[in-house]
């Protein structure tokens, strides 16, 4: 599913005092050749609190941070770009709507990979960063729901279920 990106208004760089160079910085970082669009730290600093409501609008959402969170609230060093999503999930650092969204979407692909095979299934889930707790619940209640039908069927509720 494409990410929807938002654009950045006149009203959005009027807001916050910034230049969309030190607003790109704050996002992604500082260019990897030609360095800071800031002097100094305080420079850097300041620049977080003034745009930081506009950069994490525009670039803070879908379980994805921008390189300024990870410089000023994030303890020790950002996750992987692989596993920022659950690494944010798993920390409560996620609104509840992304948390909603992330989680439906994670659904979607538990439910995606039924009928592959367990090393297919691994593969699909770490492609997709779903985190380990929500595949253990889910797969629980897969089961149960398995035993439920069986039961409702006649079949004895002790009997091997096979696993997914």
């Amino acid at each position: 599913m494409p990410v929807p990106r938002r654009a950045v208004k006149v009203s959005d760089i009027d807001s916050c005092g910034l230049t969309l160079s030190e607003l790109q910085e704050l996002w992604l970082g500082a260019h990897p050749t030609t360095g800071s669009c800031f002097r100094t730290r305080e420079e850097l600093v300041a620049a977080w609190q003034a745009g930081r409501a506009v950069v994490m609008r525009l670039w803070g959402s879908h379980g994805r941070r921008p390189r300024g969170f990870y410089e000023f609230e994030w303890p020790g060093n950002p996750p992987a770009y692989d596993v920022e999503r659950s690494t944010l999930w798993r920390a409560d650092a996620l609104s509840e709507a992304e948390r909603s969204e992330l989680e439906a979407e994670w659904r979607r692909e538990f439910d995606a990979a039924r009928g592959k095979s367990a090393s297919e299934r691994r593969e699909h889930y770490e492609h997709h960063d779903i985190p380990a707790e929500l595949i253990t619940a889910w797969s629980a209640e897969r089961k149960a729901a398995r035993r439920r039908r069986r039961t409702a069927k006649g079949a004895p509720p002790e009997e091997a279920v096979v696993a997914e």
